[in-house]
């Protein structure tokens, strides 16, 4: 697991954990540590049908946003093919929400 300062956010990146280890708190702990001393908003982007990446992040923490934001936040901070834009999602911490309502 790793982070991409982008503009004025970071980027959760390459969030993985071995299929027969998921359950176990490794991916807990590994977000708890790149996470330590962050001091700008979070935004992780995944797969829509990635189901279980989606709920594994809420646990933690981050809200799903809802479509035009989702669309506007990976065209914004990401560089993927219009195809991916329309089959992932983006979840945010609760800096970036705070952020956004200023």
């Amino acid at each position: 697991m790793g982070v991409q300062p982008v503009d004025d956010v970071t980027l959760i990146r390459h969030a993985y954990v071995r299929t027969d280890r998921r359950g176990a708190g490794i991916g807990g702990r590994l977000m708890a540590a790149v996470l330590v001393g962050l001091g700008t908003p979070v935004l992780v982007g995944t797969w829509a049908a990635a189901t279980w990446a989606v709920r594994f992040y809420e646990r933690h923490g981050f809200r799903l946003t809802d479509t035009e934001t989702k669309t506007r936040l990976l065209r914004r901070y990401w560089t993927i093919p219009e195809r991916q834009v329309e089959t992932s999602v983006v979840l945010a911490d609760a800096r970036w929400w705070v952020a956004a309502r200023e």
